[in-house]
């Protein structure tokens, strides 16, 4: 999915600027601007996103930070560690 989006907005800046070098007008920023820069934002947004997704995938830290007794530290880690198996 990304990487389709960023093909396409790749092509539609291709194509303005195909268009740009064919008869030497100023771009129409606005459209730049709708076509470009906003979707290339959001781009940036979702990868961002996905690789802390990602990264946070890899640790097993409870979210919670309070200590957990000793009788169940055992059980605490296998059960963290099925969490994220199981993604």
């Amino acid at each position: 999915m990304l990487r389709a989006d960023v093909a396409r907005v790749r092509e539609a800046a291709r194509g303005m600027r195909a268009e740009h070098k064919r008869h030497s007008v100023q771009p129409k920023w606005d459209v730049v601007r709708t076509q470009i820069k906003e979707p290339l934002s959001e781009l940036r947004n979702r990868v961002t996103e996905e690789l802390a997704r990602r990264e946070s995938r890899e640790s097993l830290v409870p979210i919670d930070r309070d200590p957990v007794p000793t009788q169940f530290v055992e059980h605490v880690r296998r059960y963290y560690e099925e969490l994220g198996r199981s993604r």
